[in-house]
Formats: C-alpha cells, structure tokens, sequence
C-alpha cells in the first residue's frame, strides 16, 4: 500500500482600482499592474486592460496574472484565477468568476503572464454590483500543491469545483495581500 499527503497554499491578491472612467480609453493593449505580490514562493502582479489586451478582446475589460520574479530557475507551474468582488460581500455571479485554470509560467525578462482577454463587456460590467463609486476589486488566486521531497505541483482544476476559495476552508493555508490604484 502507497500513501501521499499535500498540502494546498492558496495565496489571494485584491487589486483596487479607483476611478475606473479614467481608464477608459487609454487604449488597447495599455494596462495598469498592481504591486508586486508573493504566492506560491514567487513575485506576480495583476494586470488589468480597461480596453482589453489585443484586438480580438476591444470592449471587453482582461485580466492577466504576471510572474515577474522566482524563487528558483525552473518553470514555475501553478492554478490561478479571477473573481471581481462584490461590495455587498456577494459571492461572485459567473460571469464575474472564472474558472480556476493551470498554466506553466517560464521565466522571461518581461515576465510571464496568463489571463482573460475577454473576462467580461464593457457594458455588463460597467452595468453590474462590482463597479459602485468608479471603484472596483479583482481577487486573483494562485495556488500550489506541495508534497514532501516533490517540487509543487498543481491540484487537478476538476476538484476546485470552480471555487479556490474553498480550498482555504477546507484545511489548506491561505495568505491575503492587497494593493490599490488611483
């Protein structure tokens, strides 16, 4: 008989971004980033295109996740994902929430990043609960697996049941950081 034991570190950054209408129309493939942040023993920032990031997502806001520092030399593979939060303290409705997704980030000189091109319109999300008083929160989780003597590995994405925050719950550490814009 084999047995195995994990533990799950789910790091969360909440990056608030004031005076969203200014934003507005600095153009596609122009993004603000929030401060560097630690999880799952590397730095990462938030990257946010109030006009999208390419042509293909132009009236949508995207949302990336940068790897922009290391504590080691390989490539560094983990799960990330985005929920807009809600003031009301809402859980997210779908279409403000993604799906957990497990991507291997390689270091680069500008940093390695993955996202959503087309997280949601302009119009929905200019219409909906998570942009009051031209503020709004993204919460971006990375998490990591890590087993004795293995370097981390990724959860499988099919048991996080489209929610990182229960993992914290569930018995696995959880750090918060945050970081503002105006």
């Amino acid at each position: 008989m084999t047995t195995s034991s994990s533990e799950v570190t789910v790091c969360s950054h909440l990056f608030t971004v004031r005076g969203y209408t200014h934003t507005r129309g600095i153009g596609v493939g122009r993004s603000i980033e929030s401060q560097a942040f630690d999880a799952a023993g590397h730095r990462w920032s938030v990257v946010f295109y109030p006009d999208g990031d390419d042509q293909d997502a132009r009236g949508h806001i995207s949302i990336f996740v940068r790897l922009i520092g290391s504590g080691g030399a390989g490539d560094v593979t983990v799960l990330y994902g985005f929920s807009l939060v809600d003031p009301s303290g809402a859980a997210p409705a779908s279409e403000a929430s993604k799906a957990p997704k497990v991507a291997t980030f390689r270091h680069s000189a500008g940093g390695d990043y993955r996202g959503i091109g087309r997280f949601m319109e302009h119009q929905r999300f200019e219409a909906s609960p998570y942009l009051r008083d031209d503020c709004f929160t993204i919460k971006c989780i990375i998490g990591a697996v890590e087993r004795p003597g293995l370097p981390p590995l990724p959860a499988a994405a099919s048991e996080l049941h489209h929610d990182f925050d229960r993992l914290a719950v569930d018995g696995g550490r959880s750090e918060d950081a945050m970081s503002d814009v105006d």
